[in-house]
């Protein structure tokens, strides 16, 4: 009988792994949504991949808009575990900083998610002035919620499980949890 020698054998790249952490097989809530909360403007080809994937997705910007914005806004895509085009979404986007994960319990629809995150869009400052926030963009949120109290990263979190945010060039990920502190 001979041993497998795994010494040459590369580990799974985080890409390989997310699947498995997005849709645990031993998960207490299977029915719990996937979504990726995308930011268009880190690939101009983010919406065209959206509507051609038949995947559900919904910008966060409201109303009609000008193709350019539609191009750079944020949109929330539900995942599917196993599809296709949820598989080739992930394999397109891992290692850009294209978004963040959200998990959600089932029955919390994009609607109500969509309405939550479009509360933080926009932030003040101490000197009253409105700046539009990406928290949206995994290098902004891995930085932010570290430094929230937990109040804010409470707030934050709202209906959410989970966050997953991707770290620098797709090599790992943070786990950011419901009823933790950041």
């Amino acid at each position: 009988m001979s041993e497998e020698n795994t010494e040459n054998v590369p580990p799974l790249s985080a890409l390989e792994r997310l699947p498995a952490l997005l849709w645990p097989e031993d998960s207490e809530s299977p029915d719990d949504q996937i979504y990726w909360l995308l930011d268009g403007a880190r690939d101009p080809g983010i919406v065209a991949l959206l509507e051609r994937s038949g995947l559900e997705s919904s910008c966060l910007y409201s109303g009609p808009l000008i193709s350019r914005l539609k191009a750079a806004a944020p949109w929330l895509v539900k995942l599917t575990p196993g599809s296709p085009a949820s598989l080739d979404l992930l394999r397109r986007g891992w290692g850009k900083a294209w978004g963040i994960f959200i998990e959600v319990p089932a029955q919390v629809s994009i609607d109500q998610l969509r309405r939550h995150c479009k509360k933080f869009l926009r932030v003040r400052t101490e000197d009253r002035r409105v700046l539009m926030f990406r928290f949206y963009d995994p290098r902004v949120l891995g930085v932010f919620l570290p430094s929230c109290d937990s109040a804010q990263y409470q707030a934050l979190l709202g209906p959410m499980k989970r966050l997953v945010v991707e770290q620098p060039k797709g090599t790992n990920w943070q786990v950011f949890r419901a009823g933790g502190d950041a």
